[in-house]
């Protein structure tokens, strides 16, 4: 299994982080997850999808931090791309 994240998942992860920071997501409403890729390759954020990632990919010290401070520390974006990665393969 490749470790590298592509460019692509990379956007689409920082398109996330991005969104989690300025408070502005475009939730699309989609019934499945095909839908659901076919949207964040268009370029859509979903803060359920980031809610999900960060839960499962994310250290509650990194949430704490990313939430309480807004910043996104390393292992926290780590994480959020572990997630997106994931989501994508």
């Amino acid at each position: 299994m490749n470790k590298r994240i592509t460019p692509q998942i990379k956007a689409i992860a920082d398109a996330h982080l991005n969104a989690k920071q300025t408070g502005v997501f475009d939730n699309p409403e989609v019934s499945s997850v095909p839908e659901l890729k076919e949207a964040l390759l268009q370029g859509k954020t979903s803060a359920m999808v980031l809610e999900q990632i960060e839960l499962k990919y994310c250290s509650i010290g990194s949430l704490l931090i990313s939430g309480l401070m807004a910043h996104n520390s390393t292992n926290y974006r780590a994480g959020v791309y572990k997630g997106f990665k994931t989501l994508f393969q």
